[in-house]
């Protein structure tokens, strides 16, 4: 058994930017290669007319979840989106979200960021900065936080 498979065993994930390409082959892989994760919170906002659920529900009907679906076929039991926006105050989190999610979280990915590099400053200072300030006063009220992971911040480099 895997160090890797052992240190998640039972722990409980925040992830943002699953509906990215990164976020979704992170998702993937955390829950192909670590069976036994407790549970994924997916922070999502609503986007063209679907709500987080219908949002994520496309993602993982998508070919990058077939062999996921193959050996955990109740593998969707694991995935709870969570309604947010990254750039409202508070993350656009219910007050009850959010106490959730200080309550439970143990590993923090935050893969959430603006890639399009045509977009106005303004609005990717907004994404990839402000935004993550926001994550992170969120991560500092986690009570059983262990592991943060910014992704976002490549973008930069």
């Amino acid at each position: 058994m895997s160090s890797i498979v052992d240190f998640y065993r039972g722990k409980t994930i925040l992830v943002t930017g699953a509906t990215g390409f990164m976020g979704k082959v992170l998702v993937e892989k955390l829950l192909r290669a670590c069976p036994d994760v407790e549970r994924l919170y997916l922070m999502v906002r609503h986007k063209a007319g679907q709500t987080p659920t219908q949002r994520i529900n496309s993602i993982v009907e998508g070919k990058l979840f077939d062999q996921l679906r193959q050996l955990q076929p109740d593998f969707h039991s694991k995935l709870r989106p969570i309604t947010s926006d990254l750039l409202e105050p508070d993350l656009g989190l219910s007050q009850s979200d959010e106490e959730l999610l200080v309550s439970k979280v143990n590993i923090v990915f935050h893969s959430a960021a603006m890639v399009k590099f045509q977009e106005h400053l303004k609005y990717s200072l907004q994404m990839n900065v402000l935004a993550t300030q926001r994550l992170l006063g969120l991560c500092q009220k986690m009570t059983s936080l262990e592991v943060r992971v910014d992704t976002s911040f490549f973008v930069f480099y």
